[in-house]
């Protein structure tokens, strides 16, 4: 298991605390997928749609809620492309193959608009 974790750390895969993120920017998504770690990577423009995904990078559901203030950060990215590359499947926490890029994501959500991350 360290090991693996080791791997996921050297790879980028962690929490990245609220790192904003402008929409059109080129960053790279990282998340683990499942229980053997293996680590994904995928350079995506922010904001951009993403294999039938829109909005990748902005915290919370969809793009949608043009009412709602929202967020756009680096963990949210990694959260995004998660999920769209796992056919939508989004058991939030729980999720086997998202539930850690969620978790990261989380303070990105709660407190990525009082930190000014506006894309």
């Amino acid at each position: 298991m360290l090991m693996s974790l080791t791997s996921l750390l050297s790879a980028g895969e962690k929490d990245e605390g609220i790192t904003c993120l402008n929409k059109g920017s080129t960053v790279k998504a990282i998340y683990d997928k499942g229980s053997n770690g293996t680590v994904i990577q995928t350079n995506i423009k922010v904001g951009n749609g993403y294999k039938g995904g829109e909005c990748m990078g902005r915290c919370g559901g969809g793009c949608d809620k043009w009412w709602a203030a929202s967020a756009w950060a680096k963990d949210c990215l990694d959260h995004d492309i998660c999920i769209v590359d796992q056919n939508g499947k989004n058991d939030l926490a729980n999720d086997t193959n998202c539930g850690d890029e969620f978790v990261h994501a989380a303070d990105d959500y709660v407190f990525g608009v009082l930190r000014g991350c506006s894309g």
